[in-house]
């Protein structure tokens, strides 16, 4: 899977959207939704973002032979929508947040040929589709053989744009490929709910794990001055809605991965603070990192699409591999907190609109690679740094969002370019002292 954005990514070819239109009101309605889902609307309703949406792409068939029928496609993805709540929510903010979920047989497709199309009208494209104030606010197309599939970001997370992906090219290939219906999203928001209710009760709070894990988020903002943390290194003047620059890049072929492999996350954040501590930085990296919330392989949400997704601290000093993968362990642990909870407890300082955040998603544990996948989000504004880092048969790449000013482009840039020579530095020695041995 290639993890890029909307203006890297380069799409054109004969445009033919598979539109979908429901025929009835939701059967399911008032439903809470996630505190992810819950921001996200919460920004759209004030108007304070720009389309935030997450798309995939995957090429089908062989470029030699005869090109994907339509119909057929369209057949495909409205199988996938009837199996995945999450694709059939409306959503509405008045006086909360809620989701109602449409019924799959209310689900009718249609195709619709838009021409000769470039990137700018595909993306101009998921613009119009997908936002909170549509019903579902996702899209599909074809361009070329290129199946598209977009999601406004409260329908979906990284996770569910390989879940979806997967599944369009196995049925746009066995028709007759059966899976069990997994687990509804809006269940689990609704137990999610649930957990944060029980943790507001008077002793939800006092079990001896849950006030160690307290005193660990405690201890990570006390270490950050009481602030959610924000990029480490200055990135100069950014004014208020300052569009973003996308930075991708492969920091890793498959081989120098290889060559470190074990612990490759906690090596990349202790080489990332030792080079933040070589730029004129703080020794210690303070970071957020995602971690989603589906659990074990055998927990049974790993097929659920939605936004599934939670944050968690981690503290790493310069070089310090095993500190870092120590800090990793008590994040996953740290994680158990809801984020709610963990807000309302640490009441924690947001000095920036974007969290800084670092994530590492290994895509060759989801499954055989899927042929052209790419992971592609919406651009927006920016006001800090986040960065992806992602793991596949061709090695480690990283992406990068951040204010396209002329101080933060400087500083990303030489950041990752340094990250970069480090890490091959070290999967050089590492190999060197393998054959050695």
């Amino acid at each position: 899977m290639r993890v890029t954005g909307a203006d890297l990514v380069d799409l054109s070819g004969e445009l033919t959207e598979i539109t979908l239109t429901w025929t009835d009101s939701p059967t399911s309605v008032g439903s809470p939704v996630s505190f992810n889902q819950a921001n996200h609307l919460a920004a759209h309703a004030a108007a304070t973002s720009n389309p935030v949406w997450i798309a995939g792409t995957v090429e089908l068939g062989d470029s030699a032979g005869p090109p994907p029928n339509p119909q057929h496609i369209a057949d495909v993805v409205r199988q996938v929508v009837a199996e995945q709540e999450a694709l059939r929510l409306r959503f509405s903010w008045t006086p909360e947040p809620r989701q109602h979920v449409l019924d799959p047989t209310h689900l009718r497709t249609g195709l619709v040929t838009h021409g000769q199309a470039d990137t700018a009208d595909i993306v101009a494209l998921i613009n119009s589709r997908c936002h909170p104030q549509v019903s579902p606010g996702i899209c599909f197309a074809l361009v070329g053989r290129t199946l598209l599939c977009a999601f406004d970001h409260a329908h979906a997370d990284a996770l569910t744009v390989d879940i979806i992906l997967r599944r369009l090219h196995l049925l746009s290939t066995n028709t007759s490929a059966q899976a069990a219906a997994p687990p509804g999203f809006v269940g689990r928001c609704v137990a999610d709910a649930a957990d944060v209710d029980r943790f507001r009760t008077p002793d939800g709070c006092d079990d001896t794990e849950t006030i160690e894990r307290l005193a660990g988020w405690r201890n990570f903002f006390t270490e950050t001055g009481g602030k959610v943390p924000t990029f480490p290194l200055p990135l100069g003047d950014v004014p208020a809605n300052t569009p973003q620059r996308t930075l991708v890049r492969t920091v890793l072929s498959a081989d120098d991965a290889g060559a470190i492999d074990a612990g490759l996350f906690a090596t990349v954040l202790a080489d990332l603070a030792s080079v933040i501590d070589d730029l004129g930085g703080p020794s210690r990296l303070a970071a957020l990192i995602p971690l989603h919330t589906r659990g074990q392989r055998d927990s049974g949400w790993h097929d659920t699409a939605g936004w599934m997704v939670t944050n968690a601290p981690v503290l790493v000093d310069a070089g310090d591999r095993a500190g870092a993968r120590s800090s990793l362990r008590a994040a996953i642990d740290l994680a158990r907190v809801p984020l709610p909870i963990v807000l309302e407890r640490c009441a924690p300082q947001l000095p920036s609109g974007d969290i800084f955040m670092i994530s590492y998603l290994d895509y060759r544990k989801l499954g055989p690679r899927l042929p052209g996948a790419q992971h592609i989000s919406a651009c927006s504004t920016a006001d800090d740094v986040q960065i992806w880092f992602s793991r596949s048969e061709d090695g480690l790449d990283v992406r990068v969002r951040h204010p396209a000013t002329p101080g933060a482009t400087g500083v990303v840039d030489a950041v990752i370019e340094r990250l970069t020579d480090r890490l091959r530095a070290r999967a050089v020695d590492t190999s060197t002292a393998v054959a050695a041995g």
